[in-house]
């Protein structure tokens, strides 16, 4: 799955707007983001940022598919480190 497709599927689950509606609402052209698409170019880093705020999810996880969450990594340590002072 790449950007596009990315963005395709999370605009359909998380809203109800086509994805037409849903990019025209962030202000980014649609023809240009079609182009892009088409080109298999990445849309610029503020478009990129725009939809990936709207959608609640990191501009990352769309370029890439993955999260690489250091938060959540650092917080399953404390745990582990609490648990194993708790029971020592």
């Amino acid at each position: 799955m790449d950007f596009y497709e990315r963005v395709k599927k999370l605009v359909k689950d998380k809203t109800d707007l086509t994805l037409r509606a849903f990019i025209e609402s962030l202000e980014i052209n649609y023809d240009s983001y079609n182009g892009l698409k088409r080109y298999n170019n990445l849309p610029r880093a503020d478009e990129a940022v725009k939809i990936s705020q709207a959608l609640g999810i990191s501009v990352e996880y769309l370029v890439t598919g993955a999260e690489n969450d250091s938060a959540k990594k650092e917080l399953s340590a404390l745990k582990a480190k609490l648990l194993e002072l708790a029971t020592s």
